[in-house]
């Protein structure tokens, strides 16, 4: 009973200042084509990285294709999870959506057990958080849409600002949300209305704003869970701060940064309210994102400035 007082005091108040949140690996197929004679496992893009850092968070790879132990582990040890963006598929065994599944699982178990534990999608990541709430193996509860290098204002819903994700926005930032082209879509798939319909996940997921596609169809551009602090939103805040290849038209005003970094603060901020943390000082600082180097691909002509790629002899544990 105690711990669960500790835990709900937790969520409303700072339980550590210095955060450590897990960003969830992928399988290599959008960019294995930059490295064809390497054997890259799984990757992120540096972008989410510095998204996190910029905040005042650390970051740790979490490895695809591991056991239901570890990613416990990796839930007990960090203060929040980020599902980034970028392209693999949802059917794929020992990867990114069975992953997401397990820590899902574990999360929703955390939560519900009063300790207050986030996770935050980011386009595919987005679409993720949806497909492991309904449960992977089934229907996807996403579908096909296309709105892609285009950068639109939030469509709110009148109830907004009475949302975890939005309630303690400035005002600025909102009326720039809502009035600027500051929300970059790089996407062909999303999550809508509909699909939480047919699939009875309404009830659960409240829609924050939407967007429409090239076509008309209009999508979620951000939801959060009604009961537990999983937010989803189908934009990429990363790239207005931290991806500059020209032909993908994203934007870098002042204001597209203002808003990015928004988001970034508010997800960190909710990772500070649980007092998660490693065993030992050793453990922790061999599995930060530090040990990792980070590569320039930008100059490979890629969509990223930069990535971190894993071999599998990657795949370490130390704790």
């Amino acid at each position: 009973m105690k711990l669960v007082v500790l835990f709900a005091l937790c969520a409303m108040v700072t339980c550590t200042n210095v955060p450590i949140i897990g960003i969830l690996t992928q399988e290599t197929y959008s960019v294995q084509h930059l490295f064809p004679d390497d054997d890259y496992h799984s990757f992120i893009g540096a972008s989410y990285v510095k998204l996190l850092e910029s905040a005042g968070a650390r970051v740790v790879p979490i490895w695809i294709g591991q056991s239901e132990e570890y990613y416990r582990k990796i839930v007990e040890y960090t203060n929040g999870v980020l599902f980034p963006g970028g392209a693999t598929y949802f059917n794929q065994s020992c990867g990114y959506s069975e992953a997401g599944q397990i820590i899902y699982n574990v999360a929703l178990e955390k939560n519900r057990n009063g300790d207050y534990y986030p996770i935050w999608g980011i386009c595919l990541g987005m679409e993720l958080l949806i497909e492991v709430a309904y449960g992977l193996g089934h229907h996807e509860v996403r579908e096909k849409c296309l709105s892609k290098k285009v950068s639109l204002p939030l469509e709110f819903r009148a109830d907004f600002l009475s949302s975890k994700m939005f309630t303690a926005a400035p005002k600025e930032v909102i009326n720039i949300l809502s009035s600027e082209d500051v929300t970059y879509n790089y996407h062909q798939f999303c999550v809508t209305e509909r699909g939480l319909k047919e699939f009875s996940l309404e009830k659960d997921w409240v829609i924050l704003s939407t967007n429409k596609d090239i076509n008309g169809l209009e999508f979620i551009s951000s939801y959060e869970s009604r009961n537990y602090p999983f937010y989803g939103i189908q934009f990429h805040p990363e790239k207005n701060m931290f991806e500059f290849k020209a032909s993908l038209k994203i934007p870098h005003s002042k204001n597209a940064i203002i808003a990015s970094q928004y988001f970034a603060n508010a997800f960190v901020q909710e990772t500070r309210k649980n007092n998660h943390s490693f065993d030992d000082w050793e453990s922790e600082q061999k599995s930060l994102i530090y040990n990792y180097p980070a590569q320039f691909t930008g100059i490979k002509n890629s969509s990223y400035e930069q990535l971190y790629l894993f071999k599998k002899s990657d795949y370490e544990v130390f704790f």
